[in-house]
């Protein structure tokens, strides 16, 4: 439908500037310029919405290609939809996509375009009205027959045609051109509100607000997981906690069974050390008295058998003391095998005291060797517990600093994404201010740029209104002018004498009447001479360069005024002196008034010609009096100035002066006074004085 209207107002345009033109082909050359002109102007302007609308049309398609729903774009996506469209609305659409409140391009030139068609036009009535009326001069002048006169007038009355069908191919230009202007800017708010649609949906995530709002989610889904996060921390320290004190109870317990185990196998092993010891001395006793030699040879075997037993129990625990214990059983048997032989009483008795001496010799060996293992397992364990309450208060201290780092990271995480909340929260509403401002300001040059538009459009549509209102009431009063001049004139050639009379007195009048003002305004003149020049003896003796200025300009005036007395009395005689020839014909041949109508029609049109350039030299005149007054006034001006700052410069001295005179006064007043008060108390001092000398 858009489409089909813009190409009708374009066709319509365009039609009524080819008729324009077509009636000027061969009438009238400054026509069809004209015509071509606005032509030119109406394709430059069709030429640029054309442009127009193929910028519309790409962004139509591209949007028209766009899913209902919003797809998983990627970011290559916006650059790609954007390269769709024309180059001169990427960068607008681009910001609009992104939250910025731009317009998209408009059409620069046609607006102007619009009243440079309606300008154009009224050119060509202007100058078809001038065209018409210098017709019309030119046929007037030219010839003095009626029939001749009506024919010359109807060739430029013909020439309003320019005018007239100027103005109507402008008019038509112009209006066509503004609504297929208007037609595409509704396109183009058109697809502006489907794009808006688009940035909604499609859109949306390109976009800074959602932008905002993602980031904005993000931080409250980590403000939401840090205390999880501290949760799940404290779980951590709370299980180290529990760890650490559990590896202290288990190092406590396995310390404790070992030392348990330890004693006891010492224990056992003491118990089966001494029940072997007195089992092989009952045994070694039996025999020994059975048989004598015997016993010696057969207790070392037996001996060595059981020490040997003995040291493959304690050799893992003291090596030293098996080797010394077996030393000493050699000494022993050896001293037993030595002495068995004196007495086998002696040597039971004897080797009782011995036995019960190594039974205790042992005893305390393995309780000194138990009594320094139990010690060394008691270090053991207590240097275990210590490192174990160590180690607990160790993971204590670490848990607590990691407990306070984690809350001190937890207060200034939440810190932190309070300040971002708030500063989120005043930047949105800061944009939030400055978008409505920056709406308010726009509503408000939009508002005052639709006004002006519509005052402009007003303006131009009363102002073409009253061109054509006086357009056409010039060319009535004209018409009418031109029939009433010339059914005077016919009237006249009927009533030649007596117009001819009433002419001359009325002429006589206005000539009376002319003096008198002229003479008026020369006493006038005269006055002011006199005025001036009592002025300029008043001036002179304020300044030499006024006064020649002046006297200049007096003289300039005088001789203006008599040029101008000299030029009008001139005229006014050689006018007086046609009129009276004229009078002188018109009384001596009235019976050839009309054949001589034409020669005082000619000497009427010389006169009136006459009496025109004494007025424009009157004017001149006046006009050169007015400046050189103005010129006079200024000097007088600045005069007056210059006299009123050196009178202020006196009064200023003049006060400065009376000020240090009544300054010195006051001073002089006071030292009289300080005088008069001294020479007063002298006197008084003096009295005491002269009193006691007498």
């Amino acid at each position: 439908m858009s489409r089909l209207l813009f190409a009708t107002a374009f066709l319509l345009g365009a039609a009524a500037i080819a008729l324009m033109g077509m009636t000027f082909i061969r009438a009238d050359l400054l026509g069809l310029a004209v015509t071509a002109v606005i032509g030119g102007v109406y394709t430059i302007g069709f030429v640029e919405l054309l442009r127009f609308r193929q910028a519309t049309a790409t962004l139509s398609h591209a949007l028209a290609g766009l899913p209902a729903t919003a797809p998983k774009a990627g970011p290559d996506f916006l650059a790609q939809w954007l390269a769709r469209l024309h180059p001169s609305l990427q960068n607008a659409v681009r910001l609009r996509i992104e939250g910025e409140r731009v317009g998209l391009p408009a059409p620069v030139i046609t607006p102007y375009l619009v009243g440079l068609l309606v300008m154009l036009g009224l050119l060509g009535t202007f100058l078809g009205m001038v065209e018409t009326l210098q017709g019309a001069v030119s046929a007037l002048e030219g010839t003095t027959e009626l029939q001749a006169i009506r024919a010359g007038l109807a060739a430029p009355i013909k020439g309003l045609g320019l005018a007239f069908g100027t103005s109507v191919a402008g008019v038509a230009a112009s209006a066509m051109l503004g609504l297929t202007a208007t037609v595409s800017r509704r396109d183009r708010m058109a697809v502006t509100r489907q794009l808006d649609g688009r940035i909604a949906t499609v859109f949306r995530e390109f976009s800074l607000v959602y932008n905002r709002q993602q980031a904005f989610k993000a931080l409250q889904a980590q403000a939401n997981a840090l205390p999880e996060v501290a949760q799940r921390l404290h779980a951590v320290a709370s299980a180290m906690e529990r760890m650490g004190d559990n590896l202290g109870e288990r190092l406590l317990a396995n310390q404790e069974r070992f030392q348990r185990t330890v004693s006891s196998s010492y224990s056992d092993l003491a118990t089966s050390v001494g029940r072997s010891l007195r089992e092989s001395v009952a045994e070694s006793g039996r025999q020994a008295i059975a048989s004598g030699q015997l016993l010696g040879e057969s207790i070392r075997p037996l001996l060595e058998t059981l020490m040997a037993d003995i040291g493959n129990q304690a050799r893992a625990t003291q090596q030293q003391l098996a080797a010394s214990v077996e030393q000493q059983l050699a000494g022993v048997t050896d001293s037993l095998v030595e002495s068995f032989d004196k007495s086998s009483s002696g040597w039971l008795e004897g080797q009782r005291l011995v036995d019960g001496e190594r039974l205790e010799l042992w005893t305390r060996s393995f309780e000194t060797a138990a009594e320094r293992s139990r010690l060394q397992h008691q270090a053991l364990s207590d240097s275990l517990q210590q490192t174990a309450r160590e180690i607990a208060e160790n993971s204590r201290t670490g848990a607590s600093s990691m407990l306070g780092e984690m809350s001190g990271l937890l207060q200034s995480s939440e810190a932190l994404v309070q300040t971002r909340v708030e500063a989120e929260a005043a930047w949105l509403q800061g944009h939030g201010a400055r978008m409505e401002a920056l709406t308010a300001t726009l509503r408000a040059e939009l508002q005052a740029l639709r006004d002006a538009e519509a005052r402009r459009g007003q303006a131009a549509v009363d102002r073409l209104a009253d061109l054509e209102s006086t357009v056409a009431a010039q060319l009535t009063t004209l018409t009418k002018a031109l029939e009433a001049p010339m059914t005077r004139l016919v009237q006249s050639a009927a009533e030649a004498p007596r117009a001819a009379a009433e002419v001359i007195a009325h002429l006589r009048r206005e000539i009376s009447s002319s003096i008198e003002r002229d003479n008026s305004l020369l006493a006038e003149r005269q006055r002011l001479t006199v005025e001036l020049t009592a002025l300029s003896a008043s001036l002179q003796e304020t300044t030499s360069g006024q006064r020649d200025a002046l006297q200049s300009l007096v003289a300039a005036s005088a001789a203006t005024l008599q040029d101008v007395g000299s030029r009008f009395a001139a005229q006014v005689d050689s006018g007086v002196a046609t009129l009276s020839g004229l009078a002188e014909s018109l009384a001596g041949n009235t019976g050839r008034i009309a054949d001589d109508f034409a020669a005082g029609t000619i000497e009427l049109s010389s006169l009136g010609e006459a009496f025109t350039l004494a007025v424009n030299l009157f004017d001149d005149s006046n006009t050169r009096l007015v400046e050189s007054l103005g010129r006079i006034e200024q000097s007088l001006d600045k005069s007056t100035r210059r006299s009123d700052e050196q009178l202020a410069y006196y009064v200023a001295q003049a006060r400065e002066i009376i000020d240090q005179s009544m300054l010195s006064q006051k001073e002089i007043f006071a030292e009289l006074r300080l005088l008069s008060h001294r020479g007063r108390n002298t006197p008084r001092t003096a009295d005491p004085v002269t009193e006691e000398a007498g």
